[in-house]
């Protein structure tokens, strides 16, 4: 009789892919339906940088086809370790950078890379719902730090130092946040990293949404707590290319070789035209316009959104992202259960929703509203409906 590893029972598919094959279901059957529910970005990359790869792929070469090493390309190591440089001031030198085939594959490396079974780590609530399988699956305890509206979701450190104990191994932390949208304090930043140095523990600072800030800015945790400090990131949203599949990790010189030793046993090594692709546009002329041009774009549906919000679901409880693709939406004055009333918005208003329970044990009325896929009319009109739907149930 074939058996699989208990392990794999912790692995679930992923909450926005389930969502997604609904979506294309109706699709087929002719419905139109408002995607409220995806992080993916709707700019594509530069096209000064498509046109140069483009040229690329005429020369008769393999550069762009064939392995690259483990660790990833030096000349992009290099080009990140500039661009920290110029985003943060950080000092980042290319050996401390390991890429990855994603963000997905740098959190897993991550991880693989530093829990034990029985170590404890302390996931924010709500917090991004990747985490928590994998560190299910390489046997840690997860312990939940609610963070709460009120308090702009931020952590609050004399709680947390309350929940560290001898197993702590890591503090897992999103920031630009997904879902909540909210930036990390300066303060909290430096009270974080003084917890960490003081109790010898990992900051794994999850920095998918740097450069997609409206109003603020970036706290780079590594230059706090350098020893102490592992941060992921993604090419998914900068430069826009999730389906290219290409992310980094860096952090102390000793920890991200062993990321990159796991990295190679998933994946031997990261995807060569995607690499070069990037090392391109991280040094080109146009790096820094795009990124101001998409958040202009961003910002504005991130308005065209909250307006839409405070007009249909008055009554919705939400705080203005700062950063990031989000909206969290909590509607617990209108229902009592996210995912039904999201699997409601799919079916029976044409609206992909992801309910707030994917990213949270408390906050279960809740629901994820990405407002970045969609044009602002065809946004507005997805959220027109999410009144029309709680109006609905109040009769």
């Amino acid at each position: 009789m074939r058996t699989f590893s208990e392990r794999l029972a912790y692995l679930k598919e992923s909450p926005t892919r389930k969502i997604d094959a609904l979506r294309e279901r109706l699709k087929r059957e002719g419905r139109d339906v408002i995607i409220l529910s995806t992080g993916q970005p709707s700019i594509p990359p530069p096209i000064e940088v498509r046109r140069r790869m483009a040229e690329l792929l005429q020369e008769e070469s393999m550069d762009l086809y064939g392995y690259t090493p483990s660790q990833g390309i030096y000349e992009l190591r290099e080009a990140i370790s500039e661009d920290l440089k110029r985003l943060g001031g950080l000092d980042v030198p290319p050996d401390q950078i390991t890429i990855t085939a994603g963000g997905q594959a740098a959190m897993f490396s991550t991880l693989a890379t530093i829990i034990e079974p029985g170590d404890e780590v302390v996931l924010m609530d709500p917090t991004y719902f990747g985490y928590k399988p994998l560190l299910e699956y390489f046997g840690a305890k997860i312990v939940r730090h609610r963070t709460y509206l009120e308090g702009d979701y931020q952590p609050d450190v004399e709680r947390l130092k309350e929940q560290i104990t001898p197993k702590t191994k890591a503090v897992i932390l999103v920031s630009p946040d997904n879902p909540t949208g909210r930036l990390l304090r300066p303060e909290a930043a430096k009270a974080l990293a003084d917890l960490a140095m003081d109790h010898d523990i990992w900051i794994v600072t999850d920095e998918a949404y740097k450069t997609m800030i409206y109003e603020g800015d970036h706290v780079y945790l590594y230059k706090l707590a350098p020893e102490h400090v592992i941060s992921i990131n993604t090419f998914s949203k900068d430069p826009a290319i999730p389906g290219w599949r290409l992310g980094y990790v860096y952090g102390p010189k000793d920890v991200v070789s062993k990321v990159k030793l796991a990295n190679e046993e998933m994946v031997y090594c990261p995807p060569s035209f995607a690499q070069k692709m990037v090392a391109i546009y991280l040094r080109s002329d146009v790096r820094l316009k795009y990124v101001k041009e998409f958040v202009a774009v961003y910002r504005a549906k991130r308005d065209a959104a909250v307006d839409a919000l405070r007009r249909y679901v008055p009554e919705g409880k939400f705080k203005i992202p700062q950063g990031s693709m989000f909206i969290f939406l909590d509607l617990s004055k209108y229902i009592a259960d996210g995912e039904a009333f999201a699997q409601e918005m799919l079916e029976k208003y044409s609206v992909a929703l992801v309910p707030g329970s994917y990213f949270s044990d408390v906050y279960k009325a809740a629901v994820r509203i990405s407002f970045v896929a969609e044009k602002p009319e065809r946004l507005v009109e997805g959220i027109r409906r999410i009144g029309e739907a709680v109006a609905a149930g109040r009769r």
